[in-house]
């Protein structure tokens, strides 16, 4: 009996540290972080993904919306012309909620001239604190997160019009490249 509660325990314990995949938290993503991309638009993505088609759903803005990317740890949606928004699944060294991931979410709006919010949550969809992850410069930032690895690209988004010469072209700032190490992302 005592070896049957001690193996019981084990696998408890495995299954609350599994891993999840990228298709569960998007089925699972709150209505409140996207409310014109609902729960059965958001289940159609995953349905047309794994049929081979086009993963496009009306949503509730009277336009379209399309699950560009789907990967075990990565989604890419564009939400409108005008916004986009990439998840990521990120491995944390210690367990956030008896999980061994967290969800990285960047928003990003505008046509012309782009800008990006970032922000954390458990794969239960509980927001974290941000400063605690990664820190960023004070600026517009248009921001990319990697599909294939766990990177976020920062690139500034300060010029309103195309550089005037080769001087104002200098002058632009570059892009900064952050690598996530199990708890944040440090610049590198």
């Amino acid at each position: 009996m005592r070896i049957l509660f001690i193996t019981l325990s084990c696998f408890l314990a495995c299954a609350s540290l599994a891993q999840v995949k990228m298709r569960d938290v998007l089925k699972k993503m709150p209505e409140t972080l996207v409310p014109y991309l609902k729960e059965n638009a958001r289940l159609d993505f995953i349905d047309f993904i794994d049929s081979g088609m086009r993963a496009e759903v009306n949503n509730g803005l009277e336009g379209k919306s399309e699950l560009t990317k789907l990967t075990d740890v990565y989604a890419s949606i564009k939400l409108t012309k005008a916004s986009q928004l990439d998840m990521r699944l990120l491995d944390v060294n210690t367990p956030v909620n008896d999980a061994k991931q967290i969800v990285c979410l960047v928003q990003t709006y505008g046509s012309d001239i782009r800008e990006s919010t970032i922000s954390f949550y458990t794969t239960d969809w509980k927001l974290l604190d941000a400063s605690e992850r990664v820190e960023l410069p004070q600026e517009m930032l248009l921001l990319t997160l990697g599909d294939e690895e766990p990177t976020l690209i920062a690139t500034p988004e300060c010029r309103l019009d195309a550089p005037a010469n080769d001087e104002q072209k200098m002058m632009e700032k570059p892009s900064k490249t952050f690598k996530w190490n199990g708890e944040r992302f440090n610049k590198y």
